[in-house]
């Protein structure tokens, strides 16, 4: 049997690190630990990743190629008002933590360690926050032009909002999802948010 293919060991050792990151914190996961799980030698996670550190930025550069990125896309090719492009704006979010979870909860949860650090992962974590809470403030500028959403609204300010509450959904969403009514909750909350900018909302 072949040896593994080079973007297969990459993506193991970004996932095996996502998870104990998650659970153990980012100075609590050892580089022994790592290669552990990832089934593989220290040579080879050094072949790959220059560092621990070089690892954490990874996974946020995934999380913005498949979040960010994808969520931007999703948007854009949506034609309908600002009531529709949020919809779809909030399906694919709930979407990629329902199938991301760990990449989910690691993006929000490894802020704690970073934020502060003057390291360039918090560079690099800043700038992806800065260009997804961006493109929201656009959805909501692009709103006023229209007139779907209120004049009133402080569009930065409600951009910081909307992305503070997503982060908050999804804690709160795999906190209690056995008990929780996981469908009625997220659309609730889409609808909460809608309600507070929209001039008018429709419930599907």
């Amino acid at each position: 049997m072949g040896n593994p293919k080079t973007g297969d060991v990459r993506e193991t050792i970004i996932k095996e690190s996502t998870r104990l990151f998650l659970a153990n914190g980012f100075r609590g996961t050892s580089v022994k630990e790592i290669t552990e799980a990832a089934g593989i030698g220290r040579g080879t996670l050094y072949w790959y990743f220059k560092s621990k550190d070089e690892i954490l930025e990874s996974i946020f550069l995934k999380f913005q190629r498949i979040f960010v990125e994808g969520l931007i896309n999703a948007v854009g090719n949506c034609e309908g008002d600002f009531v529709a492009k949020y919809r779809v704006f909030h399906k694919f979010g709930t979407e990629f933590a329902r199938d991301h979870r760990d990449l989910a909860l690691a993006s929000a949860t490894l802020l704690n360690e970073i934020l502060g650090s003057k390291t360039e992962a918090e560079t690099l974590v800043k700038s992806i926050y800065h260009r997804y809470r961006h493109f929201v403030e656009k959805m909501l500028e692009d709103g006023k032009k229209e007139g779907t959403v209120h004049e009133s609204v402080n569009t930065a300010l409600y951009a910081h909002i909307i992305c503070a509450s997503h982060a908050g959904m999804l804690v709160q969403w795999f906190l209690h999802e056995d008990s929780l009514d996981v469908g009625s909750f997220v659309k609730t909350f889409r609808d909460l948010i809608l309600r507070g900018a929209t001039t008018k909302v429709t419930h599907e």
